[in-house]
């Protein structure tokens, strides 16, 4: 499913109801974003997630909870539904 995990942040912003509660994270490799339940037991099952077309070498979170994608490249890239 991916071969280079990147590290995210529960999601705490209002953009994306969706997503509200659950862990946002990314493979570097194929750019696909995931999420999980952040209260998900030791055995989770994920979906395939969404292609982003980045490198994802980051997540960031700001001050109102919203969450950024990071491109190896430099650009900073907003979570949005």
């Amino acid at each position: 499913m991916g071969s280079s995990v990147t590290g995210g942040y529960v999601y705490r912003g209002r953009a994306v109801p969706a997503l509200a509660g659950r862990y946002v994270f990314g493979d570097f490799v194929s750019g696909r974003i995931f999420n999980l339940d952040a209260a998900a037991q030791p055995t989770a099952v994920m979906g395939t997630g969404f292609a982003s077309g980045l490198n994802i070498s980051s997540f960031a979170e700001g001050i109102d909870g919203e969450l950024y994608a990071v491109h190896y490249g430099g650009e900073l890239y907003r979570i949005a539904p």
